[in-house]
């Protein structure tokens, strides 16, 4: 785990939800102390408007100063999907713990937002977050609900209404594509993340009508999720990563076919997806802590190339693995 500097616990102040009229507004700027220029949190933070009243955001970052996060929520409904951290968030007299169950699980959570309400969130130095979250405004819930989906409605006009649902691990797929998305042209980009979160709002919407769209998920057996998790751990640890998808599955004792399901059932994606994100991090880590070269850490990540390392590095963590070093030393 690398080591920051620690702070005693400040506020910051953030708008959830604001207008942002090009591609991306980075969403970091705002994510600063009340009395300090120094970042509160290390990696993804962004917010855009997808689309008229259809806003996103997604965090994939490590909390560097253990700061209270204060802001106000606007009108909407909103979705929130936590597939990695603990968030801790109240919303008015609403507060919701957000993340992995403790049995291995995940859950969603819709919010209904009638008037501007306080918002704060609170979190430990050290933490790491991994969310997407968007809000619909009342505009956009007209314009493409109309009246045929009376329980959404419903449920969006009455104020600091809170629905969980269980994610699928279709959703959990949709969550790690947004928060890596391919390097595309911006039109496409836009695109690749607008198609992913209507996809979501139709599992969470559909729960308020009375259910979510059928998934074809596997209901795993103890032995097989414990299997599954020391499969993780073991991927974790970097032994896997000269293996063939043929040699994991073998040290898991069941076939391809199975593992692939068992796993992608589990932590909603694949084992080949999961192991690339891993090494990521790995690499990220190796930089932070033993101040590796750039070319070393490539090479952890499983890249031939620096180049190749780089533009997957940037993408993942929003800085160039050469700016590691360099911010870990401005704090």
């Amino acid at each position: 785990m690398p080591s920051f500097r620690s702070i005693p616990r400040q506020t910051a102040d953030l708008p959830l939800a604001y207008r942002t009229d090009g591609l991306t507004q980075n969403a970091v700027p705002r994510y600063y102390p009340t009395d300090t220029n120094r970042a509160v949190f290390d990696g993804l933070l962004d917010t855009m408007e997808l689309a008229p009243g259809l806003i996103l955001h997604r965090v994939d970052a490590r909390d560097q100063e253990a700061a209270d996060i204060h802001g106000v929520v606007k009108p909407g409904l909103r979705i929130a999907l936590v597939i990695g951290g603990k968030v801790d968030v109240s919303i008015g007299q609403h507060r919701l713990l957000l993340g992995p169950q403790a049995s291995g699980g995940l859950r969603g959570a819709l919010i209904s937002v009638v008037e501007p309400v306080a918002f704060l969130r609170q979190s430990n130095h050290g933490n790491v977050e991994r969310t997407v979250s968007m809000t619909m405004t009342p505009s956009w819930l007209r314009t493409h609900l109309g009246l045929e989906s009376a329980g959404c409605l419903e449920f969006a006009q009455k104020h600091l209404s809170v629905s969980p649902w269980s994610i699928s691990p279709q959703a959990v797929t949709l969550v790690e594509q947004m928060l890596t998305p391919p390097a595309l042209p911006p039109s496409l980009w836009r695109m690749y993340l607008g198609a992913r979160a209507l996809a979501l709002a139709v599992e969470a919407l559909a729960t308020l009508e009375g259910g979510a769209p059928k998934q074809a998920a596997t209901r795993l057996r103890k032995r097989d999720r414990i299997r599954m998790e020391q499969l993780r751990n073991f991927l974790d640890s970097g032994k896997a990563d000269s293996l063939s998808l043929e040699e994991i599955a073998q040290y898991a004792c069941v076939s391809v076919n199975t593992l692939q399901r068992h796993f992608s059932s589990v932590w909603g994606v694949t084992v080949v997806a999961y192991l690339r994100e891993s090494r990521l991090e790995r690499a990220r880590l190796a930089l932070e802590e033993k101040r590796v070269s750039v070319a070393e850490a490539a090479w952890l990540a499983g890249y031939s190339s620096p180049s190749n390392f780089a533009t997957a590095f940037r993408r993942r963590y929003g800085i160039r693995p050469g700016q590691v070093g360099y911010r870990l030393n401005s704090l």
